[in-house]
């Protein structure tokens, strides 16, 4: 009995970790080029310049990005400034669905990467949520 016991055991285990996704940063986030936001491996949005607009507050540290009718976007308030690869900060997000807007305060990101033309890639792992913004 024993023997099926462990059986059951990794079984269990390993349906477990099956039904847990996890996302991966690198194919989720830092392979993008766009200014985006990304929700549990889920285009929430992505910028077109064509019809996108973007706003960034170096004083209170926020990032705007919003589509010409105003119907997509989403605002992102950093703590402090986000500057450095590595560098961990809180901020709080607002945004649109399909069907109403969200808010989420007090997350927890990391900067994964900043390129020379002002492109910063953040990271939430609690929530696996991707940003991706720029200063002007």
């Amino acid at each position: 009995m024993s023997k099926f016991r462990h059986i059951i055991f990794l079984a269990a285990v390993i349906f477990c970790l099956a039904g847990c996704q996890r996302y991966d940063i690198e194919e989720i986030l830092l392979q993008r080029n766009d200014i985006s936001l990304t929700i549990k491996g889920e285009d929430a949005l992505v910028y077109d310049p064509l019809t996108f607009q973007i706003g960034y507050n170096a004083d209170k540290n926020e990032f705007r990005i919003f589509d010409d009718n105003l119907g997509n976007w989403f605002v992102l308030k950093c703590h402090e400034r986000p500057s450095s690869s590595g560098q961990t900060l809180t901020a709080d997000l607002r945004w649109t669905t399909a069907s109403s807007t969200r808010t989420k305060n007090g997350l927890l990101f990391r900067v994964e990467k900043t390129d020379s033309k002002g492109h910063i890639w953040m990271w939430c792992d609690k929530e696996a949520i991707g940003i991706v913004v720029k200063e002007l």
